[in-house]
C-alpha cells in the first residue's frame, strides 16, 4: 500500500512541476512551491463534500513555523481548499504532511478562520505547514451524528440548532437563555397581547430541523386550529410560546428545542426523540370574550 501510495504521490508532484529557487522544493504553479514531508496510510483525497481536520502553521519566510496563524481544526474541504492551499488538499491523503511557500496574498486568510480585518500584513512570502489528519466523509458524519443523538442527546441537539442559527438565523432573537429562537414579520391588526383564557386561532407548518421535512401543518387539518391559550396539554408549548410574541395579524418563524416540540419521546415514525423542530406561524383571532 505505502510503495503504491508514495508512487501515485510523486507522480502528481513531479507533473507540470518547475525548479523552485527555495531548496528541496518544487514549484507546482506560479509562486507556489511544496515539498513533501510524510505519508501517511491512506489512499483517497479529500472531495468538496469531505470535512478535513488539518493542522496548519504559518510564518513569514525564515521566521518561527506558527507565528502568523496556527490551528488544528476540522474544515469543509471546499473551504479550506482555495488559494494556494487548494495545492495541499488536491496532492495530500490522509496522514500526510507538506510544506508550502507562497506569496501572502495567495493564503485563503478569511476561509482559515480569521476574522475580517485581522489579515496579518505580510511583505512577500510566506511558508505554510500543512498536514492532513483526517479526512470525514459525509456518512462519517451521519454516523457520528447518529451515535451523538443516543450517547448526548441534549448536546447533540443543542450543536445541531447553532450550528442551524449560524447558517440560517440572519434576524432570529434567543428566548430568554433558552434553545428557542424566533423572527416576526408582518403588520399587527391588533396590537394587545393574547392573554391566558382567550380563544386564538393561527395557521402553522413545523417541520424537522434537521431535514426540513414537514410533519405539522394546519392545512392537513381543515386550515387553521383554535384552542384556549393557557390550557395546558392542548398543543407544544412552542406554539404558546409563539402566541406569547405575536400579535394578532402577525407571523413568525421559531426555532424550538425539543422542550418546546416533541420532547425526549418524539413522534412515533415522524419525529425523532429529542429533535429541535422549525414553526411557522400565523396569528389569525383572539377572542378576548372568550378569557373568564
Amino acid at each position: 500500500m505505502k510503495c503504491r501510495l508514495t508512487i501515485i504521490l510523486v507522480s502528481s508532484l513531479v507533473t507540470g512541476c518547475a525548479r523552485s529557487p527555495h531548496a528541496g522544493f518544487t514549484e507546482v504553479e506560479e509562486e507556489v512551491h511544496i515539498r513533501l514531508h510524510r505519508l501517511g496510510e491512506g489512499e483517497g483525497s479529500a472531495g468538496d463534500n469531505d470535512s478535513v481536520r488539518v493542522r496548519l502553521r504559518v510564518a513569514q519566510l525564515g521566521e518561527a513555523p506558527g507565528s502568523l496563524f496556527s490551528t488544528e481544526r476540522t474544515y469543509d474541504a471546499k473551504d479550506i481548499g482555495r488559494g494556494a492551499l487548494v495545492v495541499a488538499l488536491e496532492r495530500l491523503h490522509e496522514g500526510d504532511s507538506m510544506s508550502l511557500i507562497c506569496p501572502a496574498g495567495k493564503m485563503p486568510w478569511s476561509a482559515m478562520g480569521l476574522i475580517p480585518g485581522s489579515t496579518p500584513t505580510v511583505d512577500g512570502e510566506v511558508r505554510a505547514e500543512f498536514a492532513l489528519l483526517e479526512i470525514i466523509t459525509p456518512a462519517d458524519t451521519r454516523a457520528k451524528q447518529e451515535a451523538q443523538r443516543h450517547t448526548d442527546p441534549t448536546g447533540y441537539e443543542h450543536r445541531l440548532i447553532t450550528a442551524w442559527v449560524q447558517e440560517h438565523g440572519q434576524g432570529y432573537l434567543r428566548w430568554g437563555t433558552s434553545d428557542l429562537f424566533f423572527r416576526l414579520q408582518g403588520q399587527a391588526s391588533d396590537t394587545l397581547a393574547v392573554r391566558p383564557g382567550e380563544q386564538v386561532t393561527v395557521a402553522y407548518s413545523g417541520t424537522r430541523l434537521e431535514d426540513g421535512v414537514v410533519v405539522d401543518d394546519t392545512e392537513r387539518q381543515g386550515g387553521t386550529f383554535t384552542w384556549r391559550y393557557g390550557d395546558p396539554d392542548q398543543v407544544i408549548s412552542g406554539l404558546e410560546v409563539a402566541v406569547s410574541l405575536l400579535r394578532v395579524g402577525r407571523s413568525g418563524d421559531f426555532i424550538l428545542p425539543a422542550a418546546y416540540a416533541f420532547g425526549e419521546r418524539g413522534v412515533p415514525e415522524l419525529v425523532e426523540p429529542h429533535s429541535p423542530m422549525h414553526y411557522h406561524v400565523r396569528l389569525i383571532h383572539a377572542d378576548r370574550r372568550a378569557r373568564e
